[in-house]
């Protein structure tokens, strides 16, 4: 299935969700293996709930200085490589005849900057369902100025997301202001003309914990005045319990990266620590003993001179032990965003 892009049926896949009660997952990525695990979590949850045209959101942050994702993307370290690498990762990945090919995919360019970024922007337009544009830094009026002459100088050519306020940031510092009220959600939402709202309702960027709390009522009170048209940002600092009332207050899309990377980096770390033996010589292993790194249980039944085993050496291993862990909790959220009503409401 061809990338959703087109304003009108991205909007209809939106509806859809609002109609079924969904938080579509905004999945981010910063490299192709990360890609492949959003495609394949949507696939592997349909095939396990017969759905069909699961919707999925893969996103990407530009050149933000806080995640700079397209630039991670690539060795180069070029935004519009990145951008145009990833483009083409998911097009291959839903493209007609691969196994994923069922999947509704939708390119989000997340917390595009004014100023580095604008270069991206008339690009991405061609292929992103939407465009986070992030003039949050401003003063609340000249946000609202920068976002709405925005929105008129893309031409409808793709629907954007704005943002009320800026989030918190749990790791680094960062803002630290009052949350959204919903006067200004509604403001910010009538004369900006964005599709999408991004207030900050408590939840932190880049958290690895879940202390943040999220205003469940806040999101309410903004909902009565807007619509359901709220962006969760910094959800990795929610709990659990909080995932399956998203939908049903107000949020039609949650954007996840960090739990992400947290669960990928561990699971890649316990795989190296337990098969060490496999994957240095019994003389490293002696160094790291001798220095204390590691005890006696790693040395195993190495003996001297035994290479290291091939089958864990490869960068495959540790990236599937990676993307499984990535795509077993992508999956988790898709099941508390309520996804397996996908479809339910279609055509009625």
């Amino acid at each position: 299935m061809p990338l959703v892009s087109d304003p009108q049926e991205v909007a209809t896949v939106y509806q859809q969700a609002i109609d079924a009660e969904i938080c579509l997952g905004n999945f981010c990525t910063a490299n192709w293996y990360t890609t492949e695990a959003i495609i394949r979590s949507a696939y592997e949850f349909g095939q396990e709930h017969g759905l069909e045209n699961v919707p999925i959101v893969v996103s990407a942050t530009g050149t933000y200085d806080i995640e700079p994702q397209l630039v991670s993307y690539t060795h180069l370290k070029d935004s519009r490589l990145g951008m145009y690498k990833l483009i083409q990762d998911v097009e291959l990945l839903v493209s007609s005849g691969s196994p994923y090919e069922g999947v509704q995919a939708m390119l989000h360019f997340d917390h595009g900057q004014p100023d580095v970024d604008a270069h991206l922007f008339d690009e991405a337009a061609d292929y992103y369902a939407t465009i986070m544009y992030d003039a949050s830094h401003a003063p609340f009026e000249e946000n609202i100025r920068m976002t709405r002459e925005f929105i008129e100088k893309m031409e409808g050519r793709v629907l954007v997301e704005g943002a009320v306020t800026e989030i918190a940031q749990a790791v680094g510092g960062g803002v630290d202001a009052p949350l959204t009220t919903p006067d200004d959600a509604e403001k910010f939402y009538e004369e900006t003309g964005v599709f999408l709202i991004v207030p900050d309702v408590g939840t932190e960027h880049r958290a690895t914990s879940d202390a943040a709390h999220y205003n469940g009522k806040l999101v309410r009170q903004i909902t009565k005045r807007v619509g359901k048209r709220i962006v969760l940002h910094g959800s990795s600092s929610l709990q659990d319990h909080h995932l399956p009332v998203l939908a049903s207050d107000g949020i039609v899309k949650v954007n996840i990266w960090t739990i992400f990377e947290k669960i990928g980096g561990q699971a890649v770390a316990k795989f190296i620590v337990k098969n060490l033996a496999e994957i240095l010589t019994r003389r490293d292993l002696e160094i790291l003993q001798r220095d204390g790194w590691i005890g006696d249980k790693h040395l195993g039944s190495v003996v001297a001179g035994q290479p290291p085993n091939l089958d864990y050496l490869r960068e495959e291993a540790r990236r599937d032990v990676w993307q499984q862990a990535v795509v077993d909790r992508m999956k988790f959220y898709m099941k508390h965003f309520n996804y397996a009503c996908w479809g339910q409401t279609e055509n009625t």
